[in-house]
């Protein structure tokens, strides 16, 4: 072989060894490459915080690459998140939607970034009092302690649209506290408060469970006029019973609002990212189900129910058409 010719077929041995390393390195690059998902529910004390590790567990077990942070914001303000794209999905309730798509308080501006990934279990809204505090209806709720949760959570806009139609402000109270739902309970077990705003599983919810074996309570009926009025403003918002039995102290049906549990996703995330998302949300439910009494009753068919109040992310779509669920 003359020299020219070794001298070239070292050379492309070399460019071969080199573009097979580099090929290697990018492979390995992206094999440990990792997209953070920035996930918002609840506080760890709430019921939301665990349904979000649960799915988030779900996730990291059946997609590759991904990796989490909790974050906690309100029902109202994880969406917000969302559309400031600090939150990449989100636990939020269909009313907090309804609002977030009309541009309605504590919205500033329409959330236009949000989409739905699933709905899930109906809940319900109310104020709870102890049984013995004389206290019956809304208006009675004036000049004692309330907390109505944090500013910006689901529970908190819906007692001020609720405080709003039967003419009260946070200032009717003699105190209005905005602690976390956890605190609010202890609150309430220690005398400091008189009411506190829950959205709650019409069974098994925790905290009510909690409040109901220290003592038995009353959930304060939402009379028909101030119910049509705050289904006026939101379409996100249904009416509800919450049935005698239910809790500790409930002894016959009580009249509340209801709304649904939904997961909402930012529109820009990967359409092949959220498939992979839904489908790992749906093969896995049988074990995420597990954490919430209230996950128990919902079908994965019923994750795609299209009422969520905004459409769905064209990744979750896909999947939800594959099986039939939408249209």
């Amino acid at each position: 072989m003359r020299k020219r010719e070794i001298v070239f077929v070292l050379v492309c041995a070399l460019l071969l060894g080199f573009t097979t390393m580099a090929a290697a390195m990018g492979a390995e690059e992206s094999a440990s490459a990792e997209r953070t998902i920035s996930f918002y529910s609840g506080s760890p004390g709430g019921g939301w915080y665990p349904m979000a590790v649960a799915i988030s567990e779900a996730w990291n077990k059946d997609i590759s690459g991904l990796s989490f942070t909790h974050a906690d914001a309100g029902g109202a303000g994880n969406l917000v998140a969302i559309n400031a794209g600090k939150a990449d999905v989100a636990i939020s309730t269909t009313a907090s939607i309804g609002d977030a798509v009309k541009g309605n308080p504590p919205f500033e501006v329409k959330v236009t970034k949000m989409q739905a990934l699933a709905a899930f279990n109906p809940e319900y809204y109310t104020l709870f009092v102890w049984k013995s505090s004389g206290i019956e209806k809304l208006t009675d709720l004036k000049g004692k302690r309330l907390v109505p949760l944090p500013r910006g959570y689901t529970t908190e806009v819906l007692t001020r649209s609720i405080l709003a139609t039967v003419g009260m402000t946070y200032d009717d109270f003699a105190k209005v506290d905005h602690v976390h739902l956890s605190e609010a309970v202890n609150l309430m077990k220690d005398g400091h408060i008189d009411a506190m705003a829950n959205a709650f599983s019409f069974k098994g919810d925790p905290n009510i469970t909690e409040l109901s074996i220290y003592k038995p309570i009353r959930a304060l009926d939402i009379p028909a006029d101030v119910r049509q009025k705050v289904r006026a403003n939101n379409p996100g918002i249904s009416e509800a019973i919450l049935p005698k039995g239910s809790y500790n102290g409930i002894d016959e049906d009580v009249h509340v609002l209801g709304f649904a549990l939904a997961l909402a996703i930012n529109a820009d995330l990967p359409e092949d990212l959220v498939y992979q998302m839904t489908k790992a949300l749906v093969e896995n439910w049988d074990d995420i189900k597990l954490v919430s009494e209230s996950f128990a009753a919902v079908e994965v068919k019923d994750m795609a129910n299209p009422d969520v109040g905004v459409e769905f992310h064209p990744g979750a779509a896909k999947y939800y058409k594959e099986q039939g669920w939408l249209k």
